[in-house]
C-alpha cells in the first residue's frame, strides 16, 4: 500500500519531531518535499496509531523523546537494511537510515507498524462490514474535492485492486464513490443493515478518485519537478502516467473522468505547471 519513499519519509516526518525546536507544517512540508495537506495525514497516522504529536501556541508541533512503541529485532534490523540497499539504494536517505538503525532500536521506533498498522485496522474493519452487509461511518475523512474534513455514513462495496480505494455507496448524497483509505481518519462499524444494495455498483475510477461519468477527458500536463513530486505524493496512482523529458521536466498523459481535480492542481501550483 505504501511505497518506499513514504517509508523513508515517515523516518523523518518522526526524526524533525523529535529534533528541536518544533516546527510548523510548512516547513515540515517543505523539509518532506510533499504538500502542507499530504503532511497533516502524515501527522494524522502518527496519532492514529498512538503518537502524542504535540502542538504549541504558535501552531508549532513537536513529538516528545520519551514516547515509545515495539523496538526493532536485530533481524528486522538487518532486513531493513537489505530492503533499503535493493528496493532504494540510489536514495541520499538510505546511508542516512541504515547508520541510524541501532539507534532506531534504542529509540523503539518500529517502522513496519507505523506505516502499516493503520490501513491494516481500516481494511480488516471495512472487509467485515463488507462480509456483514452493514453501514460503517468513515470518520474525519479529508476530501481533496472540497479541502474539507467530515464524517461519510457509506454503504461498502469493495476496494480497487491496489486497495488504495474504497468503493462505497454514500448514504447522504445517493451516489456510489471512491474513498481513498488514506484520507481516512478512522472507522466506525455499525449495526445498521445496509438500505440500498440495489444501488450498489462497483465502478473503475481513474487516477485521481473519480467515478466514470460516461465522460472521458484527456489531459496533458508539463510539470516540474516539485510538481510531479507532489501530484505523486497525493496521488500515486499517476506514476504509471508520468515521463520525464530531456530538459528535466515531467509529462502526464493520462485519460480522466473529470477535470476538477486537474485544474485545482494547475491553479493549486502557479508557474509550475503547464499545459498542453
Amino acid at each position: 500500500m505504501f511505497n518506499q519513499n513514504r517509508i523513508l519519509r515517515v523516518f523523518k516526518l518522526i526524526t524533525l519531531l523529535k529534533t528541536y525546536p518544533a516546527k510548523s507544517i510548512k516547513r515540515l512540508a517543505q523539509s518532506l518535499e510533499i504538500s502542507e495537506r499530504s503532511c497533516y495525514r502524515y501527522m494524522d497516522l502518527l496519532a492514529e496509531l498512538g503518537f502524542e504529536v504535540k502542538k504549541d501556541d504558535h501552531n508549532k508541533f513537536s513529538l516528545p523523546a520519551d514516547q515509545v512503541v515495539e523496538p526493532f529485532t536485530k533481524e528486522e534490523s538487518h532486513l531493513i537494511q537489505e530492503v533499503l540497499s535493493v528496493s532504494v539504494k540510489n536514495n541520499p536517505l538510505v546511508a542516512s537510515i541504515k547508520s541510524k538503525l541501532p539507534s532506531l532500536e534504542e529509540s523503539n521506533i518500529l517502522a513496519t507498524n507505523i506505516v502499516h498498522g493503520h490501513l491494516a485496522k481500516l481494511v480488516a474493519k471495512i472487509n467485515d462490514a463488507i462480509t456483514h452487509q452493514t453501514q460503517l461511518l468513515i470518520q474525519r475523512y479529508q476530501s481533496a474535492n472540497t479541502e474539507s474534513i467530515s464524517d461519510r455514513l457509506v454503504e461498502p462495496i469493495g476496494f480497487t485492486a491496489n486497495y488504495q480505494y474504497l468503493c462505497a455507496f454514500e448514504v447522504e448524497s445517493k451516489q456510489n464513490k471512491y474513498f481513498k483509505l488514506e484520507r481516512m481518519g478512522s472507522i466506525e462499524n455499525l449495526t445498521e443493515i445496509v438500505k440500498f444494495k440495489e444501488l450498489h455498483q462497483l465502478l473503475n475510477p481513474d487516477v485521481f478518485g473519480f467515478n466514470d461519468s460516461g465522460e472521458k477527458f484527456s489531459v496533458k500536463l508539463k510539470l516540474s519537478m516539485r510538481a510531479m513530486l507532489f501530484l505523486k505524493d497525493d496521488y500515486p496512482a499517476t506514476a504509471d502516467f508520468l515521463t520525464e523529458q530531456k530538459d528535466g521536466s515531467w509529462l502526464l498523459n493520462v485519460e480522466v473522468n473529470s477535470m476538477e481535480p486537474v485544474e485545482r492542481i494547475v491553479r493549486g501550483m502557479p508557474g509550475e505547471i503547464e499545459r498542453i
